[in-house]
């Protein structure tokens, strides 16, 4: 080993530093000359999740390898490549919330010491875990080229993340999977701007009602990549955006992921209905969508977290797989676009049927049109 030039031995350990920093802690526990000659890559892809404590002894680390950097001066500054982050789930305070839903602890108000302390432990932990938060993407933003961020465990999550200020931004960053809203902006507020951006994954929850796909275009004007996940209506944002003039002036490839069907099992068959009526018109869309390669992927199975899946995602992608861009083939020279159809739910001969404008039946040959209200057989009448 001591044979290969040091450019060589760092392509090396940067090729075996992909899996989330268990080899790049490992290496450095081999042996002094290994952690030397590997410190460079050590830090070149990162996962953190589950515990606030992982994030705090994270961030202790590499500000000590940032602080020996430094002092020795040589050119070497350790950086993070490839970041995977989950917000702390809530496991640790779990138990804190549900005493404070409990009704005994609201009439007994803060006139207990006790309740009065853990409930100044849980605000200090809450504001710690912000400020290493904010400190950590100010260490690491402006090295970033992939970024998968989670935070959307429910309704007890750890804590309710604020804006997360990257002054520098992240003029590095190509690939970013956000799992909730988006937190990040620059030194005015403002949502920081992405320049080199080309693959985008966006949760739909979070574009439709408090993000603006039209903004994201501006922000992230090299946009190359899109997927959508988890769709659950199709709107007119969406449908602007499969078309060949869209807001994403360079898009190629539009990826799109529908909501999981509801589970098994339910008394009720309203759930049902309305999702057969969403699944039509999905597909309806699809057809009508004029972009030249888009793919409708298969839905999130239930039952798996989403920590779990943007992990599996984010690792097979910086070990070179290709996590949801799957390659789609380009539609036939000949293809000619549906015409977009709209859909009505009625009610004929005791049953319920889905038509389509511009279909084979009509809805005069139909009894009523109604408002779905029980579980029926769904027909698809086109």
């Amino acid at each position: 080993m001591k044979a290969l030039a040091p450019e060589l031995l760092h392509e090396i350990w940067t090729l075996a530093c992909i899996d989330g920093g268990f080899t790049g802690c490992s290496l450095s526990l081999v042996s002094k000359d290994i952690r030397n000659a590997s410190r460079s890559a050590r830090f070149n892809s990162v996962a953190i999740s589950g515990t606030s404590k992982q994030l705090t002894a994270f961030l202790n680390c590499f500000s000590k390898e940032l602080a020996i950097a430094k002092a020795e001066g040589g050119g070497y500054r350790p950086v993070v490549k490839h970041l995977f982050f989950a917000a702390a789930e809530g496991s640790e305070v779990r138990e804190d919330w549900r005493e404070d839903l409990n009704l005994f602890n609201i009439l007994r108000g803060d006139a207990d010491p006790a309740e009065v302390a853990r409930k100044a432990r849980v605000d200090a932990a809450s504001t710690q875990y912000r400020q290493d938060l904010a400190a950590l993407f100010r260490l690491v933003s402006r090295d970033l080229q992939t970024l998968s961020f989670v935070h959307c465990h429910g309704w007890y999550t750890f804590t309710n993340l604020p804006p997360i200020e990257c002054p520098d931004g992240f003029p590095a960053l190509r690939e970013l999977y956000l799992y909730g809203k988006n937190p990040f902006v620059d030194a005015t507020g403002s949502p920081v701007n992405l320049p080199h951006l080309t693959h985008l994954r966006l949760p739909f929850s979070s574009y439709s009602k408090e993000e603006d796909l039209v903004d994201w275009a501006t922000r992230a004007p090299e946009v190359t990549h899109l997927c959508i996940s988890y769709i659950m209506r199709v709107t007119q944002g969406l449908e602007d955006i499969a078309t060949e003039k869209g807001p994403f002036k360079k898009l190629s490839h539009l990826y799109l992921e529908p909501q999981s069907p509801p589970a098994p099992g339910g008394r009720c068959g309203n759930p049902y209905i309305a999702y057969g009526k969403y699944k039509i018109d999905f597909d309806n869309f699809l057809a009508a969508a004029t972009l030249a390669k888009l793919k409708a992927l298969p839905h999130r199975i239930r039952g798996v977290s989403t920590e779990k899946a943007a992990m599996e995602e984010w690792l097979d992608r910086i070990g070179g797989g290709t996590g949801c861009w799957i390659p789609i083939e380009p539609r036939p020279a000949d293809w000619v676009p549906a015409k977009r159809q709209n859909l009505w739910i009625v009610n004929r001969a005791n049953s319920l049927a889905v038509i389509c404008s511009g279909g084979q039946y009509s809805l005069s040959q139909f009894y009523v049109v109604m408002h779905v209200r029980r579980a029926a057989p769904i027909q698809l009448l086109l």
